[in-house]
């Protein structure tokens, strides 16, 4: 699922509308998926939680009087159940963090559609924009940067 979603991310700048339209859909989803990804590493959790405890009981009534918690922790870190659920745990965790940082990109993704929609208005993508000088430049396009920089920083400073 999360390659069909990163598929989304990238934008279409020339279909403005119809990215702005599914934005809200997309993002859905994809907090749809993390949600339901974060639920599942956290029922792991408790499973290994419980199952170690389980575990950590019958190493204990094993080795009797000779029971330190020095030897029960290595013993429990070399049971094979609990390095198959902690392996799953693992697993679940990595997808739900994977899911996070993508949830964080559509996120992020939002803002971009509306500096674009702002560019768009602003007329950044019209013909006066792109018009080439000799050496292969577009002075308008330079010059409208140029004072889009100084704005920003001006900005900044004041």
């Amino acid at each position: 699922m999360t390659e069909d979603l990163r598929q989304y991310l990238k934008i279409d700048k020339l279909a403005l509308d119809e990215e702005l339209v599914n934005q809200a859909s997309l993002y859905y989803k994809i907090s749809e998926a993390y949600t339901e990804a974060a639920a599942e590493r956290d029922l792991l959790k408790e499973t290994l939680a419980y199952g170690d405890a389980k575990i950590e009981q019958d190493i204990r009534k094993e080795l009797g009087d000779k029971c330190t918690e020095g030897k029960v922790k290595s013993l429990l870190t070399i049971n094979e159940k609990h390095a198959e659920a902690n392996g799953h745990y693992l697993d679940a965790k990595i997808k739900a963090d994977r899911l996070a940082a993508l949830k964080e990109a559509f996120h992020q993704r939002g803002y971009m559609l509306r500096d674009l929609a702002q560019l768009y208005i602003s007329n950044y993508y019209g013909a006066d924009s792109v018009k080439v000088t000799q050496n292969g430049e577009s002075a308008v396009y330079r010059a409208k940067r140029i004072r889009r920089r100084d704005a920003d920083v001006t900005e900044r400073i004041d």
